[in-house]
């Protein structure tokens, strides 16, 4: 039934006259009397009846009148809804990244972005890169947060959003002392604590090690850099982690690493199906995010280091 219906119903019911009913919606009386009907034998029941020279609601249409005010009011919602969609202000936002980048990075970005973009619905999901890669395109989210990939992915596209190096982290008596990076070389004859293969950032690690020309000696790999910082507490190894994670510092040192004197780096970003798209405030929401890396990521004299050991220039 359409909703134009339903609301000659709603103004004949307010004014009890037909003729005025038909004026407020510029309608001839003819016209309007037509939709009343047609609406009555839908419902399969009358709605008005005489009385003298006017008319009034019988028994059900009083019953109805409230369920078409209901109609028309979700109506009116329906398209103030969808007008917010159409502009971005409202929908549904699915975003998947890794633990440390979570932990990193979206605490406080997102309760500014949730308080700027009411509308916006945003639901998180943790996972390593290549998982989360294949939710892209089965449709299960969004967008992800991950390292930049070393070739492109089928179906899927990408904005950078900043850079991050890797940590060693470890009980103070096996890292130099002060705050200098640390050469790659010098630590993999110790055993190493690292990231398993569903961290897209593993990769990195692993071809710095082969440009090193030295072969870790890795006594646990996990998902989750908590635990490894645990293991690294009780003296088990030194943790290698990217730079997003966060390590306690009762216990443990970190020292940024580098080979051959240059930060062991890679690029991090925002992935999404092409084929699907992007709503245009999950686009707002990769400009924002990355604006808010990069100002993390940003030294004194507001540049970033270039990265040297991303994950297109290691082999």
């Amino acid at each position: 039934m359409d909703i134009r219906t339903y609301t000659a119903f709603a103004a004949t019911a307010e004014t009890l006259n037909v003729t005025r009913a038909a004026e407020r919606l510029n309608l001839t009386q003819s016209a309007l009397s037509r939709q009343i009907k047609a609406l009555e034998d839908h419902l399969g029941v009358a709605l008005f009846e005489k009385a003298g020279r006017n008319i009034r609601l019988t028994a059900a249409g009083e019953a109805l009148r409230g369920r078409v005010g209901a109609v028309l009011a979700a109506d009116r919602s329906l398209l103030a809804c969808a007008e917010d969609l159409a502009k971005g202000d409202a929908g549904l936002l699915r975003v998947g990244a890794c633990s440390q980048m979570i932990e990193r990075y979206l605490p406080t970005f997102l309760r500014g972005w949730r308080a700027a973009n009411p509308g916006i619905e945003l639901r998180l999901e943790d996972g390593g890169g290549p998982e989360l890669a294949g939710k892209l395109k089965d449709g299960q989210l969004h967008l992800t947060l991950s390292a930049a990939p070393s070739a492109p992915i089928d179906v899927l596209e990408s904005l950078p959003l900043g850079q991050l190096g890797f940590l060693a982290v470890a009980e103070p008596e096996l890292l130099p002392e002060g705050n200098a990076p640390v050469e790659l070389a010098d630590l993999l004859d110790r055993p190493i604590l690292t990231l398993n293969r569903r961290h897209a950032s593993r990769e990195v690690f692993d071809a710095a090690c082969r440009v090193s020309g030295t072969v870790a000696d890795i006594v646990l790999e996990s998902y989750s850099p908590h635990t490894l910082f645990a293991m690294a507490e009780g003296g088990n190894g030194i943790a290698v982690v990217p730079s997003s994670a966060k390590p306690p510092v009762e216990r443990l040192v970190s020292r940024p690493i580098a080979l051959n004197g240059d930060p062991v780096q890679f690029g991090i970003c925002a992935m999404w199906n092409a084929r699907a798209g992007l709503p245009l405030y999950g686009r707002r929401f990769i400009e924002e995010l990355g604006a808010h890396i990069r100002a993390d990521q940003a030294p004194e004299d507001g540049r970033l280091p270039a990265a040297r050991y991303g994950r297109l220039q290691v082999v």
